[in-house]
């Protein structure tokens, strides 16, 4: 039976919204649309890490081609460590297999993204003022800013971490500083001596203490897309934090504070940046976790149809030090739309509940593995301890339950096992293997 034909709708059109978007579309909902607070589709940030997992759900859909065309392509490891004042190799973490990960501009992924999504599925300038129920029609209603009101039976809260649907809930709690400030930039390669030019086509963690700077390789030659994604993760107090949003600027010298006295090449990375930056300044972020949400929804005792769920950083927020923020929420938006299409009855609550228990332990560990790998990112022991201390192979084995998981294998899985369906459905994983999560002929 599922919820195919039910009016639902996306409130937040970043990456998790657009990403639950492609994700509905493959399992065919019927009725769905996105409302966006932005006049148009932006992203901001210094790009983004999309590791083995997620791309396996994006390949799945058809992402990938789009994808591949402006993001790096075969990267030779997932990520070599250097020292932050010598510049010496301490060691790197291979890669998790196929498909492998790909750096890719925030921007370049949304477009692909919304290559896929009906211009007519799409309202944009719709800021959420408030949600309410119509007891005469048996539906939300959702009130924006403008003035206009939609109705609704299913509302899919990703508007992020200061999430207007998650209030609606009653989880007004406020997220916690994490201790971290990161700062966003680009460094053209042409800005760049060859030989460090070279060693930043590969993704490097400069670790130093309590800080590290990581470089992502972002795009590609064939595309005229590459650079380099500088994200610097700096220690700070909260105190310093001017803005009242959770992202704003800072002046580029901020970060070289920071690290003035490191190696060669994160000193040419400082002038890359100002000569990349009309006005010296770079985007600044203060790095906010939550404790896990106990419950990430609710559905109307009166109308068992009815209900709204969380996804992505409105509920399972993460630390980015696994680069798993977009690929959990990507993760989660194809659970909720398969289990959505695929659910047996009308029981909505049945069908959240599935989808919670199924998706809930794994971004609970996430989020705590991730502040943990943060603090072995960013060295917080004597120095002199490094040598006896530090091993990325550690660290690889501590991410490899993330990266090799198979969302499309347990999902299939669980929704036969919870329905007491068999598996001669028909199935689709998008790359020609075996299937995996079926879908509508």
């Amino acid at each position: 039976m599922g919820f195919a034909n039910k009016r639902i709708a996306v409130v937040g059109g970043g990456l998790g919204g657009m990403a639950f978007m492609n994700s509905a579309m493959h399992a065919e909902l019927r009725d769905i649309h996105i409302y966006e607070v932005a006049p148009q589709f932006t992203e901001v940030g210094a790009g983004v890490n999309i590791t083995r997992n997620a791309n396996k759900v994006l390949d799945a859909f058809g992402i990938g081609p789009d994808m591949l065309w402006k993001s790096s392509r075969d990267p030779p490891c997932y990520m070599e460590y250097r020292h932050y004042r010598t510049g010496e190799y301490l060691g790197q973490i291979d890669e998790f297999g196929e498909p492998r990960s790909r750096q890719i501009h925030r921007a370049h992924l949304l477009d692909a993204l919304k290559k896929n999504v009906p211009d007519e599925r799409i309202s944009l300038e719709k800021r959420l003022q408030g949600i309410e129920w119509c007891t005469e029609n048996s539906c939300y209603v959702l009130s924006f800013e403008d003035g206009s009101k939609v109705e609704a039976d299913i509302i899919i809260g990703c508007d992020g971490i200061k999430s207007v649907v998650r209030q609606y809930l009653g989880l007004k709690e406020n997220p916690v500083y994490s201790g971290q400030m990161v700062y966003r930039g680009y460094v053209s390669y042409d800005d760049l001596t060859p030989e460090t030019s070279a060693l930043l086509r590969k993704t490097v963690n400069f670790r130093g203490p309590q800080r590290h700077v990581l470089t992502l390789p972002i795009g590609n030659d064939e595309s005229k897309s590459a650079r380099v994604g500088i994200i610097g993760f700096m220690t700070e107090p909260l105190e310093r934090w001017t803005s009242e949003s959770w992202l704003s600027t800072a002046p580029i010298d901020d970060l070289y504070e920071h690290v003035k006295d490191w190696t060669g090449a994160v000193q040419e990375i400082i002038s890359g940046l100002k000569k990349g930056s009309a006005d010296g300044s770079m985007l600044k972020q203060a790095l906010y976790v939550r404790e896990p949400t106990q419950k990430w929804f609710d559905v109307r005792q009166d109308a068992p149809g009815s209900g709204i769920i969380l996804i992505g950083d409105s509920v399972h927020s993460t630390l980015p030090h696994q680069g798993q923020g977009a690929c959990q929420a990507i993760e989660s938006g194809f659970a909720l739309a398969q289990t959505l299409k695929n659910w047996k009855d009308a029981d909505l609550g049945s069908a959240l509940r599935f989808f919670q228990d199924f998706r809930k332990p794994r971004t609970d560990r996430i989020t705590k593995s991730s502040y943990e790998t943060g603090k072995m990112a960013s060295a917080d022991i004597p120095e002199e301890m490094w040598a006896s201390t530090f091993d990325p192979e550690v660290i690889r084995e501590r991410m490899k339950w993330v990266m090799e998981y198979d969302l499309l294998g347990e999902l299939a899985k669980q929704l036969q096992t919870s329905q007491g369906t068999d598996s001669t459905q028909e199935t689709m994983d998008g790359t020609g293997g075996a299937p995996s999560v079926k879908v509508a002929s």
